[in-house]
């Protein structure tokens, strides 16, 4: 989907237009999602007011994606969710503040840098990775 979708207020009120993105969305293994069937999450910010906004996509017949107007921590949590955390903060350092504020029992979360090996796959592909990374969450960057 592409184009603007009306952001709506705490009382139901459309109080701006966004462009639709998907900027939340993750790869599950089988398509971008952000962990519902047929539905997607992006965010935006009103020029304007500078509010944050959350954008609600979906596939489905006779549903239409729309937006709403969100705190910035509610933002932040979308973006943990969907394990979108480091783009969001790289495009709107600000939130870092915010983010600092939730609380966690590391200082630090655990990476660990590997090979992997990427093979065609109809219209796709696989990446291959040692047995013991299966069923973690990824972040993939290619090189050359």
């Amino acid at each position: 989907m592409s184009g603007t979708v009306p952001v709506y207020d705490d009382n139901n009120v459309i109080v701006g237009r966004v462009e639709y993105n998907e900027r939340l969305d993750f790869w599950d293994g089988h398509n971008f999602t952000c962990g519902q069937t047929g539905r997607h999450l992006g965010y935006a910010r009103l020029k304007k007011s500078g509010k944050w906004v959350l954008i609600h996509g979906t596939q489905w017949q006779g549903e239409q994606s729309s937006a709403h107007v969100c705190s910035a921590g509610e933002l932040i949590q979308a973006a943990i969710r969907t394990d979108n955390i480091s783009d969001l903060l790289g495009a709107y350092p600000e939130l870092q503040a915010v983010y600092d504020q939730i609380d966690s029992d590391d200082d630090e979360i655990e990476t660990t840098v590997i090979d992997a090996v990427v093979n065609e796959f109809g219209n796709g592909a696989h990446i291959i990775v040692p047995r013991e990374h299966l069923g973690k969450s990824v972040r993939i960057t290619i090189y050359g």
